[in-house]
């Protein structure tokens, strides 16, 4: 992901990168470039390790006109219904981990985000959680202070 430090067109940041950075001789092959509406381009490359190449070759040639970021993936939310009014966002994972146990559950595989109320006045809370961590969770019935 290209952003420019100067408010640059799509096609003056690809002007740019076409003029500072040669792809042969840092030997990356870039599959595609995308423009976005907001102005930034994105760069597709096939490997890791051509991604890395290329970021590092471009921060340190153009680091004065643009910013090169690396996208991360996101871990995704799980959504925990019907969960009783002492629990919150500061003891969730603790009471996840100890009423728990056949999950194998550590400290820092869930982490709470927020809650909120639902249809008929029910409480959801809202968590964010590793892929493994989720398959765990959705394959059980968790249980939650009184609740099940």
């Amino acid at each position: 992901m290209l952003s420019s430090k100067t408010n640059h067109s799509g096609d003056a940041i690809k002007n740019i990168i076409k003029a500072n950075v040669n792809p042969t001789s840092v030997k990356v092959g870039i599959c595609a470039l995308k423009y976005l509406r907001d102005g930034r381009v994105i760069m597709e490359t096939k490997r890791k390790e051509e991604q890395e190449l290329l970021y590092t070759n471009i921060n340190e040639k153009c680091c004065k006109i643009l910013e090169a970021n690396k996208q991360k993936l996101r871990n995704p939310k799980l959504v925990i219904y019907n969960v009783p009014e002492e629990v919150n966002t500061d003891n969730a994972e603790e009471i996840l981990i100890t009423q728990n146990p056949e999950l194998m559950l550590n400290a820092g595989d869930v982490e709470p985000k927020f809650t909120y109320r639902g249809k008929r006045n029910i409480r959801n809370l809202v968590t964010e959680v590793g892929h493994q961590t989720r398959q765990k969770l959705l394959n059980t019935k968790l249980k939650t202070g009184w609740h099940m």
